[in-house]
């Protein structure tokens, strides 16, 4: 018996849905290219076509609950789109089933990108802005993946934040771990007000059965007030299974950005400030750079060599 073919076949109804669509045409056809004997091929056509279709929208719907908590600002704007809870359904299929379960929000996220990058939208400025979006929380989603990936490692959380010294600010400085940045056209906190009225691991629910209108995605997105978003993730709910993750996050200004790639470990904040004061930046906006820097080293988010 080739159970080993079996399952493969049996994966592969659910969550392909080309060959689930052949096999409720036809069941013999579309299992021609799986090596199963004839006893084999029989067993498969007593499944109901009408029991393997509830069976992998209920698959998918598990898995889009779960992937929405890592993505609940994206998935609740795209609901808004024409097509756009199918768009997200389609993405479910076989590549995204076979990716490990730790790099699978990742993976989606990234199809979900490029995805976007050839859909329709009322505006190159509109398609770019939600992009965006998608980025910053896929760059959450990878910072997850990774403490999560380091964590069932070694067996056991990270170390703790070094406090903060009175000198850090003199010192190199570079990113802590699972640190990452992103720019959005508004603040995280305010978008996920708007648009995700409910608790994320309620969400893909609540946006299948109400989708976010377009005049909101419109509105909210004509406001346009670009931050930076900063994200660490760190460790919510300790597991040797797969520990719960959340980010904590700091939003600075747009221009903040741009001093980001000076954060290298070769240069100190005291050094930034000096070249930005030679370049005739203002006492106000010199205060405003050392407190956003104050604030990310508080945060845990920033090293001092």
């Amino acid at each position: 018996m080739s159970f080993k073919e079996q399952e493969r076949a049996l994966f592969d109804l659910l969550f392909d849905s080309e060959l689930r669509n052949e096999f409720c045409r036809h069941a013999a056809n579309a299992l021609d290219s799986y090596e199963l004997t004839k006893e084999e091929k029989a067993d498969f056509s007593t499944i109901r076509p009408d029991a393997l279709l509830l069976d992998a929208k209920m698959r998918r719907n598990i898995l889009l609950s779960h992937i929405c908590r890592a993505f609940p600002v994206s998935f609740a704007i795209i609901s808004s789109l024409s097509e756009g809870n199918s768009l997200l359904k389609k993405l479910v299929d076989t590549q995204i089933m076979r990716t490990p379960s730790l790099e699978r929000a990742t993976a989606f996220g990234s199809r979900l990108r490029d995805e976007l990058s050839q859909t329709s939208f009322e505006s190159t400025n509109e398609q770019t802005l939600v992009i965006a979006i998608v980025e910053a929380e896929l760059a959450m989603a990878w910072t997850a993946a990774t403490l999560k990936r380091e964590v069932l490692k070694s067996g056991h959380p990270p170390g703790s934040s070094v406090a903060v010294s009175s000198d850090c600010m003199g010192k190199p400085v570079k990113l802590a771990a699972y640190v990452g940045a992103a720019i959005l056209p508004l603040s995280y906190v305010e978008l996920k007000r708007i648009f995700c009225k409910v608790a994320d691991s309620e969400l893909w629910n609540h946006i299948s059965q109400s989708p976010v209108t377009k005049s909101l995605r419109r509105s909210t997105l004509q406001k346009e007030d670009p931050r930076l978003l900063v994200m660490r993730a760190r460790i919510e709910h300790m597991s040797l299974c797969e520990p719960t993750v959340d980010h904590q996050t700091v939003e600075l200004s747009e221009g903040f950005a741009q001093l980001f790639q000076h954060v290298n470990g070769s240069i100190s904040v005291e050094q930034i400030l000096t070249h930005l004061q030679e370049a005739g930046a203002t006492e106000q906006i010199l205060k405003g750079v050392s407190a956003g820097f104050q604030q990310l080293f508080d945060a845990g988010m920033l090293e001092a060599l």
